[in-house]
């Protein structure tokens, strides 16, 4: 971020934190769904109506959160613990490519207004709607398992580091595998029937547990410090000659 002090710009570790807590924040932001008139409960099924306003306005909310994930995890990679763990490494990558597969699924085409649902992709290409394609089912599934191994390295790294806030990193985590896990089943589940036209009550409480999940693990991304600190490199002392 530019300074006052400087004429350039200048990045901080600090500035992947807001990041990923902003991104949090967007991912949060289906459940200002309850002071909308006319969007749907988890009753109905799909969390937005993607041809309403409130459906739009989510799918490009997402569609930035996804550029924030991507922005938190280059400045983890590049601004964030220099010490050399190979978990931490892969926990940051698996980041980059949750973000950079869920901006590419905003992009594609389809009435999936959480782009990265995996059972509403499927859905939609067994049932033939318009604009589905056969390659954004892959590409949800790709983001939501490059996710929960970002998750899980961090969690496990965390854990190594002795932070005391790797229980928590890990509940979210064990949250994240059980909505992953349902996800997946439904997609399989509605591939196997080939789709019954509408969306359901188990797709839309699903498409709600995983964005909360997902919030979740990016709030402690942002939050817990662990991972952001650079640790000095002890100087040694000069050998004294004979």
């Amino acid at each position: 971020m530019p300074y006052s002090n400087t004429s350039t710009l200048h990045w901080d570790h600090r500035d992947g934190r807001v990041a990923a807590v902003m991104a949090a924040l967007v991912y949060s932001l289906w459940t200002l769904e309850i002071v909308f008139v006319g969007s749907p409960d988890s009753t109905s099924g799909a969390l937005a109506d993607p041809d309403s306003s409130f459906g739009r306005f989510l799918d490009s909310a997402h569609r930035t959160a996804a550029i924030l994930v991507m922005l938190a995890a280059g400045l983890g990679l590049t601004l964030g613990a220099t010490r050399p763990r190979r978990l931490l490494t892969i926990a940051w990558w698996s980041m980059a490519v949750f973000g950079a597969a869920s901006l590419a699924a905003s992009l594609l085409p389809g009435r999936c207004v959480v782009s990265t649902d995996a059972a509403c992709a499927v859905e939609t290409l067994v049932e033939g709607v318009d604009g589905a394609t056969a390659v954004q089912p892959p590409i949800a599934v790709i983001s939501i398992l490059a996710a929960l191994v970002s998750a899980i390295a961090l969690t496990l790294d965390r854990r190594r580091a002795g932070e005391r806030a790797w229980p928590v990193l890990a509940l979210i985590t064990a949250a994240q595998a059980v909505a992953v896990v349902v996800v997946l089943v439904l997609a399989a589940l509605l591939y196997a029937s080939a789709g019954d036209g509408s969306p359901g009550v188990a797709l839309g409480l699903a498409e709600r547990l995983h964005l909360v999940t997902v919030a979740l693990w990016l709030l402690a991304v942002g939050l817990v410090p662990g991972q952001w600190k650079r640790t000095r490199r002890s100087r040694r002392a000069p050998e004294r000659t004979a």
